[in-house]
């Protein structure tokens, strides 16, 4: 008994569990984006220090033309506003953007994924 016990307990590890109610928000974004710095190869861009971070700017992801001139020509930076409201509506701070709109649907569930953003660092 004491075998199969020791077997099972090297065979589950313990799965980290999200830690803030951010981070629990945080996961409905996390298929698509890291907070994990240098982090890449995901179908979105790393938001590891995104707030304050120039739209389209990240060294080494490939954005969309849209999200490029919204950093370049039109100056967008990501501060909790405009990031709010493009989790709220991309197409409407960057249109043509091919990012979807993402899965949070409440006010709450937005801050507290910002809220996160501004303390991961993982």
């Amino acid at each position: 008994m004491r075998l199969w016990l020791a077997l099972v307990l090297v065979a589950n590890p313990v799965i980290a569990q999200p830690s803030s109610p951010g981070e629990r928000a945080y996961m409905k974004c996390f298929s698509c984006h890291s907070v994990v710095a240098g982090e890449d190869g995901l179908q979105g861009p790393n938001l590891h220090g995104v707030l304050g971070r120039k739209a389209g700017t990240l060294a080494g992801f490939d954005y969309s033309p849209a999200m490029k001139r919204a950093g370049t020509s039109a100056g967008l930076v990501w501060d909790r506003a405009r990031l709010e409201a493009f989790l709220q509506e991309p197409d409407s701070v960057v249109p043509g953007t091919v990012m979807a709109r993402p899965p949070l649907a409440s006010a709450d569930e937005r801050r507290m994924v910002l809220d996160y953003l501004e303390t991961a660092r993982r």
